[in-house]
């Protein structure tokens, strides 16, 4: 159930997205009338995947399946896959990696601390993804490097009571396996906060 209806009288048409595509049978013009009002609620509707991001609700619909999703902006991303942890998990049977590529983020992955240390001393990431366990310890050592990556913990088949524990500790954390636009989601909701957080530290 789409949450604006057709216009009626001698508009005809269909949805395309979130587009409803009008036909004037009079003049035969196509318009494109953009659906925005009660948009969210027609989400929420068609039952939403809703992600919680610091004081913020990420609300995820299932009515669109495109092809490909590109992420809001390209990010340069460092994934800190632990063997012992549950990341390798996430990125291969969760396809958190190559959903992350799709959209045309710059992943790299490393699997231990000392080529996470080296990647950190000599790259700019805007992100460090790692599994719940190392990332107390990942994000203080991101505090003290230049590009000051934002750290995204990441879990895998998690309980509910680890998920909410891990959503009060952090910003933004990832919930795998998952589809991509959930991926994404909680990585443009992150880069977000991190791009405010630079600009308040500019105006400093």
């Amino acid at each position: 159930m789409h949450p604006i209806q057709p216009a009626t009288g001698a508009q005809t048409g269909r949805f395309l997205g979130s587009l409803w595509l009008a036909l004037d049978e009079k003049g035969g013009e196509m318009k494109k009338l953009m659906v925005a009002a009660g948009f969210a609620a027609g989400v929420l509707a068609m039952g939403g995947d809703a992600f919680a991001c610091g004081d913020k609700l990420v609300i995820v619909g299932r009515g669109m399946r495109p092809r490909r999703v590109k992420g809001s902006v390209p990010a340069s991303i460092l994934v800190y896959a632990d063997p012992k942890g549950s990341m390798p998990a996430a990125l291969e049977e969760g396809n958190l990696r190559k959903d992350l590529e799709k959209a045309g983020h710059r992943v790299r992955s490393v699997g231990s601390r000392e080529e996470l240390d080296s990647a950190l001393g000599t790259g700019s990431y805007d992100l460090v993804f790692t599994d719940i366990k190392s990332a107390p310890a990942i994000e203080t050592e991101a505090r003290g490097v230049a590009s000051k990556p934002t750290v995204l913990p990441t879990l895998f088949n998690p309980t509910d009571a680890d998920l909410a524990a891990a959503t009060k500790e952090y910003h933004c954390v990832v919930k795998a396996p998952g589809s991509q636009k959930d991926y994404l989601a909680v990585v443009n909701e992150a880069l977000a906060i991190r791009a405010k957080e630079q600009k308040a530290e500019k105006k400093q």
